[in-house]
């Protein structure tokens, strides 16, 4: 019989493409990941991988057997839930990814409602990148991604991916209150490229949702302070430092010195809840997500 957890480390593979990045999520050294990958390759008798230059990535015969795996993995985890879902209070374990603002808005009073109606049921969090959530989510160690896309959304889905709107997140320019716009109702892009920009870190969502806005205006920013949190970002606007953009859901009114000024045209992002195809038909997953899609996101 072949052995579940090298199996898993395949789908991993192939879902995050580096030895190193299925090490990360596995909490496993590299060595132990191409340790594994190896006696799964003696197991099944096949050539499951082949160097590129220096790259290693999975053959025909890999991607074949990924295709295969991947529905039995999902049928044993609907087994363990399944097992669960028989007991006469709903119990088991949902694990929640989501990016920072829609933790805080829409995660967490989700968390706290479903928490007190089913005790005996444990929700784990965690903060994350839409991008990294969505690997996550699609190599197990997931359960329900929270996620924000201002593409079209259905490149988001795919064979194994069950994907629910749950609303549109409008993103706003906030200023200083002392700053020269902050008494307009509506900005243009245009009439911001000579500003100095307050954003994320490289590679974060937001961050390149907010350059791509001033690129369709003609503009690159001129990025003066980077920051991880939308807290640091508010009191750095209020001390004319910068300005920035951030989605309604993230904006925190409550710190002084800032004004929230609308984009003219209308910018914003699509919030989703993703599971993967057939989980919500465990009653622990399916609790959780109907929790989250009755959350109001203002």
């Amino acid at each position: 019989m072949l052995n579940i957890w090298r199996l898993k480390l395949l789908v991993q593979f192939q879902t995050l493409g580096t030895m190193q990045r299925v090490s990360e999520v596995m909490h496993t050294s590299i060595a132990t990941v191409s340790q594994q990958l190896s006696l799964l390759e003696e197991e099944t008798t096949l050539i499951l991988f082949e160097k590129v230059g220096r790259k290693v990535q999975l053959t025909h015969e890999g991607l074949a057997l990924v295709d295969k795996v991947r529905p039995v993995l999902n049928q044993l985890a609907d087994i363990e839930h399944s097992i669960k879902d028989n007991a006469e209070d709903v119990q088991g374990t949902v694990r929640v990814a989501a990016f920072t603002s829609a933790l805080e808005k829409i995660v967490i009073p989700a968390t706290v409602r479903v928490s007190s109606t089913h005790p005996k049921l444990q929700i784990r969090l965690t903060e994350m990148e839409p991008e990294s959530s969505l690997s996550a989510l699609d190599t197990y160690q997931f359960d329900v991604a929270i996620v924000a896309y201002s593409e079209k959304p259905h490149l988001l889905e795919s064979s194994h991916r069950q994907v629910i709107k749950l609303g549109t997140d409008d993103l706003k320019v906030v200023v200083s209150e002392q700053h020269p716009l902050a008494t307009q109702k509506q900005i243009h892009m245009e009439q911001l490229k000579d500003e100095k920009w307050i954003l994320e870190p490289e590679g974060t969502y937001l961050r390149e949702q907010t350059k791509q806005l001033c690129r369709q205006a003609g503009f690159e920013p001129n990025v003066v302070n980077v920051v991880q949190s939308y807290l640091s970002m508010h009191s750095m606007i209020a001390a004319e430092l910068g300005i920035g953009i951030l989605p309604e859901l993230a904006i925190i009114n409550s710190v002084p010195g800032i004004r929230i000024v609308n984009i003219k045209p209308l910018a914003s992002r699509d919030i989703y809840l993703v599971t993967r195809k057939n989980a919500t038909t465990t009653r622990a997953i399916s609790i959780m997500s109907e929790a989250l899609s009755q959350q109001s996101l203002f």
